[in-house]
């Protein structure tokens, strides 16, 4: 049996931060570093989905390149 697919487990994480951010409040010192990561890591993963939508060159656009390219 295989787990959820990668992006379903992004939304999972996606939907959990934000119910934390209801939780903690916006009075919270750490709130605006959890708005920050939860809004940068959903853009990011809808411009990697709509990459490979779109037939790009690489599965992940993100991926780590080390200095051999």
């Amino acid at each position: 049996m295989t787990g959820p697919a990668p992006e379903n487990q992004v939304r999972a994480a996606l939907d959990k931060a934000s119910d934390e951010m209801l939780f903690i409040g916006p009075d919270h010192p750490y709130y605006p570093l959890l708005a920050e990561l939860v809004s940068a890591v959903g853009n990011s993963w809808q411009q990697g989905y709509e990459h490979g939508r779109r037939g790009g060159p690489h599965t992940n656009p993100y991926a780590w390149t080390g200095a051999g390219g």
